[in-house]
């Protein structure tokens, strides 16, 4: 599919889309899923971030159902699945994480701040949630 195919709500691929609805910014994470370039609105970021968090929550705890005497958190099932999960949407989110930096005017090379652990994403937080910048047109194609 082209990058300039145009989406559900009317936005091409390659665009931000700003107020995304939950369904599509899950889809456009997929189906952008290596890409760097461009930009991705608030909208698009939150919702696969609350969404992978969930399915990562779950992960851990529905094999939790099956082995009720282990403590929470501490089974190896779980434990395996949520892994797995981060590696299987890391490229992805990180992805992601670059377009929506961009779509602030910022490099997504500001992503190696999660190497400094805990400082580093809190500030990654902050200029996750900052709005979008005119400017970072720049990043598109």
């Amino acid at each position: 599919m082209s990058n300039d195919s145009v989406q559900p709500g009317g936005v091409a691929l390659r665009d931000p889309f700003y107020g995304a609805p939950f369904p599509e910014a899950v889809r456009r994470f997929w189906r952008k899923y290596t890409v760097f370039g461009g930009r991705a609105s608030r909208a698009e970021f939150w919702w696969w971030w609350i969404t992978s968090f969930a399915i990562g929550l779950a992960l851990q705890l529905v094999p939790q159902a099956f082995t009720p005497d282990a403590p929470l958190f501490e089974n190896q099932v779980g434990a395996y699945l949520f892994v797995l999960w981060g590696l299987a949407t890391l490229v992805g989110s990180l992805a992601l994480g670059a377009r929506r930096l961009h779509d602030a005017n910022l490099s997504g090379f500001w992503q190696f701040l999660h190497v400094a652990l805990g400082i580093g994403s809190l500030v990654l937080l902050v200029l996750f949630l900052l709005p979008p910048n005119a400017k970072g047109a720049r990043f598109d194609a």
